[in-house]
């Protein structure tokens, strides 16, 4: 009996240029792998990112646990043989080779999203630990790409994913629970700030809902200058790279304190030329930006 192929929905998978442009299609407020880095890096980096995004679409737009588990089996498959039925699994095998990836930084990821069909409510250390590998693994992949392999600038570069999951979380508090019936931030802070589900439901947050964000933007504020030393720690060109996404996190914090941490009512997502504004400033601004209040 044969394999199971992915999902024909996947046809993307099929076609390397299809899958190559995953990362204009979807909507990002960070850059991934941008012309701030080598070609043959973003070539890397955007199969990866195909990978990512696919599985994680079969997981929040499809809820189809049995393709993920296809998907799951049919690249595990072309690490392990010199399968070359599925193109993307196929040039994911040369880049782990080319780069020496480590197969687990995949298969955490993919541990993440059929999480999200379990699982939809959490305490902090859960939160944490769902970070860990729906997030972390992403930024380890990156320095792998780019010649770095350090356990201490992988726990530099955890504090700076797991911070860019939990703004997105932030920014989709709302939508999150709509349309997916996912509360990602801890149940005991939605106790302790007096915050139901009703109210984040709402239109637009209730004084409650917006000290919840206020708290969780600080923290995130303080995870990213936390791992802001990554910048000067890794070589060449992903320093660019690294500057304009914690240049675009800080933006989004930024929106976020102009609405007031109304994230249910407010408009926080970045457009195209805020996100161009934090490539640039990954280019020309070597300083750190304010990641806090007053920033």
């Amino acid at each position: 009996m044969s394999s199971p192929s992915p999902a024909p929905a996947d046809r993307s998978l099929h076609d390397p240029r299809a899958y190559l442009a995953l990362a204009q299609r979807h909507y990002e407020n960070f850059p991934v792998g941008s012309w701030l880095l080598p070609r043959d890096a973003r070539l890397h980096l955007r199969r990866i990112y195909a990978f990512a995004r696919t599985a994680d679409d079969l997981a929040d737009e499809r809820r189809d646990a049995a393709a993920l588990q296809a998907f799951r089996t049919e690249f595990l498959r072309h690490v392990r043989s010199e399968a070359a039925d599925v193109p993307l699994f196929a040039d994911l095998r040369a880049s782990i080779r080319a780069r020496q990836l480590e197969v687990e930084l995949f298969t955490d990821l993919l541990d993440a999203f059929a999480q999200d069909l379990e699982q939809n409510r959490y305490d902090e250390p859960g939160l944490f630990d769902y970070c860990s590998r729906s997030a972390d693994p992403v930024g380890r992949l990156v320095l792998r790409v780019c010649g770095h392999r350090s356990a201490d600038l992988d726990a530099l570069s955890d504090r700076i994913c797991t911070a860019l999951q939990l703004l997105n979380h932030l920014q989709d508090l709302g939508s999150d629970l709509r349309e997916r019936d996912r509360i990602y931030f801890p149940q005991e802070d939605l106790r302790r700030f007096g915050v139901d589900e009703a109210q984040l439901r709402a239109g637009s947050a209730s004084p409650a809902v917006r000290a919840l964000v206020r708290h969780w933007a600080q923290r995130i504020g303080a995870e990213f200058a936390a791992g802001w030393p990554l910048v000067d720690r890794v070589r060449g060109r992903l320093r660019c790279e690294l500057r304009a996404i914690l240049r675009g996190a800080a933006a989004v914090l930024r929106r976020i304190r102009a609405v007031d941490h109304d994230v249910l009512g407010g408009a926080t997502k970045l457009g195209k030329a805020a996100r161009l504004r934090t490539v640039l400033g990954g280019l020309c601004l070597r300083r750190a930006p304010a990641f806090g209040e007053g920033g």
